[in-house]
């Protein structure tokens, strides 16, 4: 049986928008553009390095004991130091390219430009990302699919993140809803499948890394393109 709602509400990163990769390309190319091979930094060392980090202070910002700034100024000082680098100047600079960089990149996840236009017309589209505002807007037009979406919100705007209820009710009222006219689709189990659990919001949880969650989602999918067969 076919999802009977009016709005669709996407997470961007790592569930439309390929961060995993994205990020990558940008990676190896701010790797070689700043020589790192001579202060003997493979690639694989510094992805893995960059990788640990970003996810910890991710991590810490969703659970909401740093903010945005403290990230744009820590992510890559931290990562230098991990690698025994002198961070002196060179991580703050090597943060701004990777800002300008990473969003320009276009890839998207396997199926999600299908999927979009399948939905297009028939739900309301929209996003609901935790990640910079500007950022966010520009990963849209770069992949070519701001089109489809009719609001884009970001944690920025809203003055909250996911998972917490208010960023929720931010969307809905952005939206021009009610909740129970909204599906929330995400492959965080904590920000975006409870957060919209909790606030009430029924979820489509994108399971790519066979993570579980702490509450049973209403739906579960591996691969974007299940959701042709959901709505």
């Amino acid at each position: 049986m076919a999802v009977i709602k009016k709005h669709i509400i996407f997470d961007l990163d790592d569930t439309l928008w390929d961060y995993k990769n994205n990020s990558r390309e940008a990676l190896l190319e701010l790797c070689d553009s700043y020589k790192l091979n001579e202060e003997g930094i493979d690639h694989t060392t510094f992805l893995e390095t960059f990788r640990t980090v970003n996810h910890d202070f991710w991590q810490r910002f969703d659970e909401g004991i740093i903010n945005r700034e403290t990230i744009r100024k820590e992510r890559f000082p931290t990562v230098f130091e991990k690698l025994s680098l002198n961070p002196d100047g060179v991580a703050l600079r090597m943060q701004d390219d990777f800002m300008k960089i990473c969003p320009a990149k276009p890839r998207l996840v396997k199926g999600a430009r299908n999927v979009l236009e399948y939905l297009n017309g028939k739900y309301a589209l929209h996003i609901l990302s935790n990640g910079f505002d500007e950022i966010q807007y520009t990963k849209l037009e770069a992949a070519g699919i701001r089109h489809y979406f009719d609001k884009v919100i970001t944690s920025g705007r809203a003055g909250f993140r996911k998972p917490q209820p208010e960023i929720f009710e931010f969307a809905v009222n952005e939206i021009g809803t009610t909740k129970e006219d909204c599906i929330m689709i995400g492959d965080n189990p904590g920000s975006d499948i409870e957060g919209a659990y909790y606030y009430g919001m029924d979820q489509v949880y994108f399971n790519t890394h066979n993570k579980e969650c702490d509450i049973t989602p209403n739906h579960t999918i591996e691969r974007l393109e299940e959701l042709l067969q959901l709505f």
